[in-house]
């Protein structure tokens, strides 16, 4: 057993100096190399250039918003975003906390449940800035997370009148007692 793994060793000692020993090939090889990398950076940087020009020309030409205020216009939006499932995130935890120990008839009970649910979904994952390409994708979910908390509002005004309600009979019940 110890001559296998000392065999071993040697064939691996053997193969890394014999593969990482410096050869004068190589060193031929490396110069070629080089001078062909120094080829493709002066043709990269003549294509960028170019590139350059056209990109700028295209621009002003057709009003498209350069990357820079692209960038900022997509932060400007991402920030209004986060800010919008920050409220959503407030008025699901709110509603959980009115809807705690209400009784609902099923039907409605589910459509509460399918709605809020909907609306968690949302905020689960959600999508970070480097996941949109454009403004109009964050004007999308955004107009995503104003319709989820449209619904929350609606399910808000039935809360209020469950709440009323529960309200109504436990005064009847205290005066009943009384």
């Amino acid at each position: 057993m110890k001559a296998m793994v000392g065999l071993v060793l040697a064939i691996l000692i053997i193969f890394g100096f014999r593969l990482f020993w410096p050869s004068s090939e190589s060193e031929k090889s490396n110069m070629t190399q080089n001078e062909i990398l120094k080829q493709d950076v002066d043709k990269q940087t003549e294509i960028s250039e170019i590139a350059d020009n056209e990109t700028e020309s295209s621009s002003t030409e057709l009003n498209i918003p350069s990357d820079e205020e692209k960038t900022k216009l997509m932060t400007a939006e991402f920030e209004i975003l986060e800010q919008a499932r920050k409220n959503l995130k407030r008025h699901i935890a709110r509603l959980k906390h009115e809807m705690w120990g209400l009784k609902f008839p099923p039907d409605i009970a589910k459509k509460l449940s399918k709605t809020v649910l909907s609306a968690n979904k949302l905020l689960k994952n959600p999508h970070m800035l480097g996941a949109f390409s454009n403004v109009q994708q964050i004007k999308d979910e955004l107009a995503k997370v104003e319709f989820a908390e449209k619904s929350l509002e609606e399910i808000d005004e039935i809360v209020k009148t469950k709440l009323a309600e529960n309200n109504d009979s436990d005064s009847q019940i205290n005066s009943a007692t009384q």
